[in-house]
């Protein structure tokens, strides 16, 4: 207890959490045994054109014992010639994101309230941050750049300093957008690899 007050955390025994500044780490009671695995259902009727790939919404009950699942592909779904993409997902979230791929040669119908995926509960989160600072990734470009004379890799390293705040430095900095969908009518070619 000591530790925990010294570094500021904040144990929640009616939500089964520990909170310091703003995460939160899920506690399990060794005497709950989960399910192996839970199920996602569409949330709303969707076709996944031939041989694409489609990020679906699902929709679950959400686990009070629980926060955080990785998503798979549950046997009676990869039956049917689709694929569901392993996700860490998060339940305070309130639909979940599932990753399907169509390896058929026709159009799937993913029906509202069909199980799309399956889900196991994360029980042991690692924070690892990134020690990959912005002038360290700088240095790596270029190192790795061949055929500049001094000049160049001068006003190359000069560019690369005033726009770095552009570039990603790791998965956190890249965000997503459900807002429009895109699709590319193609009429009756298959698509080139």
């Amino acid at each position: 207890m000591d530790f925990l007050r010294e570094f500021n955390f904040t144990v929640d025994l009616e939500r089964n959490e520990i909170r310091t500044g703003g995460d939160e780490i899920p506690l399990f009671s060794a005497n709950i045994e989960f399910p192996k695995l839970f199920s996602v259902f569409a949330k709303e009727k969707t076709v996944i054109p031939a041989r694409s790939e489609c990020l679906i919404q699902g929709v679950t009950k959400a686990s009070e014992h629980f926060r955080y699942a990785v998503t798979n592909s549950p046997s009676q779904i990869s039956e049917k010639g689709v694929l569901v993409a392993a996700t860490l997902v998060d339940f305070k979230k309130e639909t979940i994101p599932v990753r399907i791929l169509n390896i058929d040669n026709k159009p799937k119908t993913m029906d509202k309230g069909a199980i799309i995926a399956s889900y196991e509960p994360v029980v042991n989160i690692v924070a690892r941050p990134q020690e990959f600072s912005g002038e360290h990734q700088i240095q790596s470009i270029l190192e790795n750049l061949e055929g500049l004379n001094e000049d160049q890799r001068t006003a190359q390293q000069k560019l690369l300093q005033e726009f770095r705040n552009l570039f990603s430095t790791c998965d956190a900095d890249v965000g997503h957008c459900n807002v429009t969908q895109h699709k590319i009518n193609t009429g009756d070619h298959p698509p080139i690899k």
